[in-house]
């Protein structure tokens, strides 16, 4: 029985041996395809966490497990409480808040 011939190629990362029609290096696990090596980069930063900045949104408390974001309301009755408790000394704060807040979290 005669053996079949498989052309093989050095990987560029590691220098191992593999066939010349592999997509992914067998020795080191590096894709070899640059279709595949893009949606593989594709997926890492759909997948990695966000950059979580602290703004008058909270930080990021409307997280979902789905990694979207859940829309919340405003909270204008907190704010009006304390705008009251404090004698109107809130009151500015609040419109900062309302003004500069985020509008991907909040509506």
């Amino acid at each position: 029985m005669e053996a079949s011939s498989v052309a093989t190629i050095e990987c560029p990362y590691c220098s191992g041996e593999i066939t010349a029609k592999a997509k992914k290096c067998r020795h080191c696990g590096e894709i070899l395809d640059p279709q595949m090596r893009e949606l593989e980069l594709l997926k890492s930063q759909k997948s990695s966490t966000p950059n979580v900045f602290m703004n008058a949104g909270g930080g990021g408390g409307g997280a979902v497990a789905g990694g979207g974001y859940q829309l919340h309301g405003f909270r204008h009755w907190l704010h009006i409480l304390l705008t009251l408790i404090t004698g109107g000394l809130w009151f500015p704060v609040y419109v900062l808040l309302y003004l500069f807040r985020n509008k991907n979290y909040y509506r």
